[in-house]
């Protein structure tokens, strides 16, 4: 009778017993990205999938990805949960909560977390990569929360922080890397080995808005990863097909066969090495995971899948 008191003290959430998880590992903490992303529909209206895709990629690190038929931009979210604090990396494109109940969904994978871990987190922040719209949509539905705190426009003292964002034993590298947007941060999360992009690199297209600072970012980056173990690349959106070089079409609702979302180490090497012949002029390079585009809109490349075939990869008719 004893033991038995001792084993319900012992795990009783309500007694504020906690079950922390240790951060430190020799490898990266394994995850399952075996799935497949919601791809939306040709009718937006008709569409009766989530508004929010939820991915337990392992069970302290999840990913969300919002609806292209909400829109069309479709970006990523990274929800991380440490021993004190949880993060959610950026807030997605939509402000109204009855279209995007980003703040709802996010309540409710942070509470069946803190039940399953018997963990009351201290604080939740959530931080934006960026200040693109894509970004920061769903913010509003954070603000004057308990507990929560909403760190936009957040400035490194540094353009490494090593120490910058500590959840509670897992502590994660901000990395400043502007020039796609002139906010751009990187997160690299040294537990899972995952280098959190967002808008500063992701399979699509690479709109260069400051040509020297993005050429720095990649710089940084690439460096950075000689240093510390990337397991894959996780950004804030895509853009590319399944078929190397093809995009898709600006705001498309519907997104077949869309490329995977990881990036490996290897493709943010080649976009550094594009991005330093570019050398600065106008220019569109089409590469196989993604298209950076210098000195030109967004708009040159309005088309795409399944309209625009690159030359390289038009395949000619066997008939």
């Amino acid at each position: 009778m004893k033991a038995l008191l001792f084993l319900l003290i012992a795990v009783s959430p309500a007694l504020g017993v906690r079950a922390e998880t240790d951060f430190i590992r020799d490898s990266a903490a394994p995850g399952n990205m075996r799935f497949a992303w919601i791809h939306g529909s040709k009718s937006a209206k008709a569409n009766e999938d989530v508004r929010i895709q939820v991915h337990r990629y392992n069970e302290h690190t999840y990913m969300l990805r919002q609806n292209p038929a909400v829109h069309w931009e479709a970006p990523f979210m990274y929800l991380l949960f440490g021993n004190k604090e949880a993060l959610l990396i950026d807030a997605g494109a939509t402000e109204e909560p009855q279209y995007f109940p980003l703040y709802k969904t996010v309540s409710k994978v942070i509470k069946r977390w803190e039940q399953a871990n018997l963990i009351e987190l201290e604080k939740i922040t959530v931080l934006p990569l960026g200040s693109e719209p894509s970004q920061i949509g769903g913010l509003d539905q954070f603000r004057g929360i308990a507990k929560v705190e909403v760190k936009e426009n957040y400035q490194l003292a540094q353009k490494i922080d090593t120490s910058g964002l500590d959840l509670g034993d897992r502590v994660l590298t901000i990395i400043d890397t502007p020039g796609l947007n002139e906010n751009g941060k990187t997160i690299y999360d040294p537990w899972t080995d995952i280098l959190f992009t967002s808008t500063s690199f992701y399979p699509g297209r690479l709109v260069i808005r400051n040509y020297e600072l993005y050429k720095n970012s990649l710089e940084r980056l690439v460096n950075f990863s000689k240093q510390n173990p990337i397991a894959f690349i996780a950004g804030g959106r895509i853009e590319m097909s399944s078929t190397p070089g093809l995009d898709y079409i600006l705001r498309t609702n519907y997104r077949p066969n869309e490329r995977r979302l990881e990036l490996s180490l290897g493709a943010l090497v080649k976009a550094h090495q594009v991005v330093n012949l570019i050398n600065g002029k106008e220019s569109i390079q089409i590469e196989d995971d993604f298209i950076v585009m210098n000195a030109v809109g967004r708009g040159a490349r309005a088309y795409g899948w399944p309209v625009f075939i690159p030359e390289k990869f038009d395949k000619p008719n066997p008939r």
